[in-house]
């Protein structure tokens, strides 16, 4: 990724999903790549121009694995983006290709999205789910400010916020007691199957006329 080769990069890809690998495997493996990217830039040892190109490589190879998923029929609605201030998306972009695997239309509005934007973009659309990205200190306080303006919104969406800042911080106070904090590709994974596995059982229910 860091030489901005799409074609080997997606080989590598391809071979590890030849091996038998989900996509949850995928996504960690192409997040602990840009993890170990990120680190090199800190230490100085690869260019701001360096980590954009890796980037946009795995940008590339995200897209055209996502593309050549199954995607079941939609059954939920999930609306995904950062917090203003937020330009990391392809976390989101990883949950985003998971969702749709599961059956969720999705609506990803990408990397710093103002707030007043976001309501609207609630107001207009009504998700089920409101999934937020974050992965900077610094923007912590305006998390807390989304949270809870998107928590008193009359839609009332369940929050679902994605940062690997939860591995080294205790971020519960920036939500509410309903707020989902995710640290890891595999735990929203998990999260997904059993609110899928639930959300069935409710429909069955409903169909034999019971109530829930």
């Amino acid at each position: 990724m860091l030489e901005g080769d799409v074609q080997k990069s997606w080989l590598l890809i391809a071979i590890y999903i030849e091996e038998g690998h989900s996509s949850t495997d995928v996504y960690t493996f192409l997040t602990e790549a840009m993890y170990e990217i990120g680190k090199r830039w800190q230490e100085n040892k690869i260019s701001v121009a360096d980590e954009h190109l890796a980037t946009a490589t795995c940008d590339y190879v995200l897209t055209r694995f996502q593309l050549s998923q199954h995607q079941l029929l939609q059954r939920h609605r999930a609306l995904l983006f950062c917090i203003e201030g937020e330009e990391h998306y392809l976390g989101i972009k990883m949950i985003a290709g998971l969702m749709r695997e599961q059956g969720w239309e999705v609506k990803n509005l990408g990397a710093s999205l103002p707030l007043p934007f976001a309501l609207k973009s609630i107001e207009r659309w009504d998700p089920d789910v409101v999934c937020l990205s974050v992965s900077q200190v610094h923007l912590l306080p305006d998390l807390q400010k989304y949270i809870a303006e998107i928590e008193n919104m009359p839609q009332s969406p369940l929050v679902l916020v994605g940062s690997w800042l939860l591995n080294t911080h205790d971020l519960s106070a920036s939500g509410s007691s309903k707020t989902i904090f995710i640290n890891h590709i595999q735990a929203f994974k998990d999260w997904l199957l059993i609110n899928n596995k639930e959300s069935s059982t409710q429909d069955k229910m409903l169909a034999m006329g019971e109530e829930i």
